[in-house]
């Protein structure tokens, strides 16, 4: 029998050492009814970042369906996060982001968004991405080139300033892909 695979990887548990911050000030992280996304990320103890979100109805572009743009937001809230994985206060902007989307998404899909490991070079940092489906098919991929802001730059002074809350990375303990 053919092993599982998600993006040329074994599909296997792996374990949750951290939840990010959120914010409900960011529209990634909010949950209202209507408001934001709602993503909740995950740091897993192999470096990887994974989002988990429902997808609403206010998301929908065709019938049913969740819109391109919203998909590209999943992306960007979650591969962003692993910019950070080894340092929590580094802030960096988004320069680049290519999105090859290959399945519907589906409105009320409880959705995985993983990130790779981020690799750096200087300022200059690339994190690749993949939403899986919750019968683990691979719906769409991202690369996304961000650079690193300046410490004196006014983004790290508000961003950080943001109230965030943390939750509690017992709850999951691991997660597939």
């Amino acid at each position: 029998m053919e092993r599982e695979k998600s993006m040329g990887q074994e599909m296997k548990e792996h374990r949750i050492v951290e939840q990010v911050p959120w914010s409900e000030t960011c529209f990634g992280c909010n949950g209202g009814p209507n408001e934001g996304i709602g993503m909740r990320a995950f740091i897993t103890e192999d470096g990887y970042v994974v989002g988990r979100c429902r997808v609403k109805a206010g998301h929908q572009g065709f019938p049913d369906t969740v819109h391109g743009g919203i998909i590209a937001t999943y992306f960007d809230e979650v591969l962003w996060h692993a910019t950070r994985v080894d340092d929590p206060d580094l802030l960096a902007m988004t320069v680049e982001m290519t999105t090859r989307y290959q399945k519907r998404i589906p409105v009320g899909e409880e959705l995985r968004v993983v990130a790779r490991p981020a690799v750096f070079d200087g300022r200059h940092v690339r994190v690749e991405g993949y939403i899986l489906l919750s019968d683990d098919t691979v719906a769409a991929t991202a690369s996304v080139h961000y650079i690193t802001v300046r410490q004196e730059h006014v983004f790290n002074k508000t961003e950080n300033a943001r109230v965030k809350y943390q939750g509690d990375a017992r709850e999951l303990g691991s997660i597939r892909f």
